[in-house]
């Protein structure tokens, strides 16, 4: 069981409150009032802040890196970083090596994500369509037929032949 002072402490609703401007603190609030009902519960859930003691415990980090983990979780569920970005704002904050970083991370979103993953994959997706890759292409149906007819021998791509349009 957590106390009141860790919750506050190491709460990811709560995360650099103590240094954060009015302006950084009342964005946050906007934006935590957008977020899926999923999302505000893994932000403010005392179950949440366990977990991101427990885990920063087993990686042996003090007060300040737990609160860094924090803020990384906060951060990533709100979007405002990429979540393949995380192992690399944890080793930044933290000063964990690289591949403990990378080790703590994977605990973090199998621990501590996992209730929010799908709601956190789509604000992720949103924020960052880039790194979800291309969207789709649609693809033409057998049935429909071509509205420009290609030239002959010659498919979209010009290393491919078109053997039915060659005679």
């Amino acid at each position: 069981m957590i106390t009141y002072h860790q919750y506050l402490q190491f709460s990811p609703y709560f995360a650099q409150q103590d240094i954060e401007k009015n302006e950084e603190r009342a964005e946050f609030f906007k934006l935590f009032n957008s977020l899926p009902q999923t999302v505000k519960n893994l932000l403010t859930s005392m179950n949440t802040v366990e977990k991101i003691i427990n885990a920063g415990g087993t990686f042996g980090l003090d007060e300040f890196d737990i609160e860094a983990v924090s803020l990384t979780i906060r951060r990533i569920a709100t979007g405002e970083i990429f979540v393949g970005s995380g192992a690399d704002f944890i080793a930044n904050e933290t000063e964990l090596p690289p591949e403990r970083a990378r080790n703590l991370f994977s605990l973090i979103v199998k621990e501590v994500l996992a209730p929010a993953l799908e709601d956190i994959k789509k604000i992720q997706a949103t924020r960052f369509p880039e790194r979800f890759g291309p969207p789709p292409v649609p693809t033409q149906s057998p049935l429909q037929t071509p509205t420009k007819e290609e030239p002959a021998g010659q498919a979209p791509n010009p290393n491919v032949i078109n053997l039915r349009n060659n005679k």
